[in-house]
């Protein structure tokens, strides 16, 4: 079946009932939320992740610009001439250095390199433009005259001194297979590009609001000048063009631009915008041959490409800080045998439309486990940190968080002690220290016993004497004094009785 039929009146019917006008913020509704954001109609085609569109430009490349994530990849790192499609880093470095309302006038040089088979604005000498007319000058009709008199005037009077800018960026933006020679995309040997760096140049020129104000319009009025009558611009981007048949609907296309030479073949770069995704496709190298409605295959080869890329994926958060990210067991306590682990930050991305939290795979690392029943030992304090949650979907790692606990646990003693006699050598243990305890108390209380005896004894000898009753007539016995010393000789006991 051929691009143009696949992407037919169906694929514009679902277009035009889902788009919805501007930039939208990405990552901030669930996953879930966005999978029944658009309900398909009955006669609606049903797109899937897994089954990509095929193309027929050799090369071709969509992206999310939001996260980066590229959804189709064909030969996206070929190197290949790109033709006009060269405008949008002119145009981008052109916003980098000068103002949109900067006055400039077309001078004879500039039109020393146009040669007579190039696109051109119609400018001519010594008429006076805005940046911000001249831009849509390079954009819209794509004029190689517009590009050298923007080059001549950011380069400081020197066109070379520009392209040497749009080098120096296309290294600063990660460009790897990219090298310009000239402003508007003549075919140089030392002039090339590849799908992938183009997309990366196009991510980087829709940051600016102005261009896709320019480059995402359809036509454009310019005022009159010394040289030329007022007059209207229009876009060679047939996606753009609401009386194309392959446009794709308003506010859908942020961005466009078109490129051609015998060499580049048909090559076209887009931005656009729906249900929270901004996609970024290129196309080089199609055929130039138009079918009977002077449509080429580029066009055709990128609205397939948008139309998968709208309806079989879809942008937000798949995780958001504070979810559950799985259930630790916990041992010895009375307030419950789990805790819930909850996630320490979010997750967005793109993924396939109709994804939810209940398609990724949550494989935890407890940290502090038991290292023979896997459980978190109590007490466990509410936000303490239990380890980490891989997340992945379909097998493919998407991201790793940090989770804690959702409430705190109380240590029961009793369970406690169960649980450490359970252990043979803690019992053995215990036992000893049981035995070892009756043992110290036995000995304390036979200490005790024995002293008590020992007191009463000495008591008897040493401490209060019996008393004696006195003998007949109540006489009392008096025991005889020591004698006192006298010398040698003492003398006799002055009580002595004879």
């Amino acid at each position: 079946m051929r691009l143009h039929t696949f992407a037919g009146r169906a694929a514009s019917a679902l277009l035009a009932a889902v788009l919805c006008a501007g930039a939208l913020a990405p990552a901030l509704a669930p996953a879930v939320a966005l999978a029944d954001e658009v309900a398909a109609a009955p006669n609606d085609p049903v797109y899937s992740a897994e089954q990509p569109p095929e193309v027929s430009s050799p090369a071709a490349i969509l992206v999310e610009a939001n996260y980066g994530t590229v959804l189709l990849d064909k030969n996206a790192d070929e190197r290949r001439e790109p033709a006009s499609t060269t405008k949008v880093m002119t145009a981008l470095v052109t916003l980098e250095h000068v103002g949109l309302d900067e006055l400039v006038t077309v001078e004879e040089a500039d039109f020393d390199e146009v040669t007579p088979e190039s696109s051109v604005a119609g400018l001519v000498v010594g008429e006076t433009l805005s940046v911000r007319d001249l831009l849509a000058c390079l954009l819209l009709p794509s004029g190689n005259d517009a590009s050298y008199v923007l080059a001549r005037y950011v380069g400081g009077g020197d066109w070379h001194a520009f392209v040497d800018l749009m080098n120096q960026k296309a290294t600063e933006l990660g460009c790897t297979g990219t090298h310009f020679a000239n402003p508007c995309g003549l075919p140089d040997e030392d002039h090339y590009t590849t799908a992938r760096d183009l997309a990366t140049i196009m991510k980087a020129a829709i940051a600016y609001p102005e261009f896709c104000e320019i480059a995402g319009s359809a036509t454009w009025d310019l005022p009159a000048t010394s040289g030329n009558p007022a007059r209207t611009l229009e876009t060679t981007d047939q996606l753009i063009d609401p009386e194309s048949p392959v446009y794709v609907g308003e506010g859908v296309v942020t961005a466009g631009k078109t490129g051609y030479t015998d060499n580049a073949g048909r090559c076209l770069v887009v931005s656009a915008d729906r249900d929270g995704m901004t996609l970024v496709g290129v196309t080089l190298g199609a055929s130039g041959v138009p079918d009977d409605q002077g449509v080429t295959e580029n066009f055709y080869d990128m609205r397939s490409m948008l139309d998968w890329g709208f309806g079989a994926w879809q942008a937000g958060a798949l995780v958001n800080p504070g979810d559950v990210l799985g259930v630790a067991d916990v041992m010895l306590s009375d307030d419950g045998e789990t805790v819930q682990a909850l996630s320490s930050g979010g997750f967005s991305a793109v993924v396939p439309r109709g994804t939810t939290f209940a398609d990724l795979t949550l494989t935890p690392t407890w940290e502090g486990t038991d290292p023979e029943t896997g459980a978190f030992m109590a007490p466990v304090e509410e936000g303490q940190q239990l380890g980490t949650v891989d997340v992945s979907l379909d097998g493919q790692w998407m991201a790793s968080f940090t989770v804690s606990a959702a409430q705190a646990l109380e240590l029961s003693i009793p369970a406690y002690v169960m649980w450490w006699l359970s252990d043979p050598v803690h019992a053995a243990i215990a036992v000893a220290a049981v035995v070892a305890l009756f043992v110290v108390v036995g000995l304390v209380s036979w200490a005790v016993r024995r002293g008590k005896r020992g007191d009463s004894r000495y008591q008897m000898a040493v401490g209060e004497r019996p008393r004696v009753k006195p003998g007949a007539g109540g006489q009392r016995f008096d025991l005889p004094e020591k004698p006192r010393k006298a010398g040698k000789h003492a003398a006799p006991g002055k009580h002595a009785r004879r």
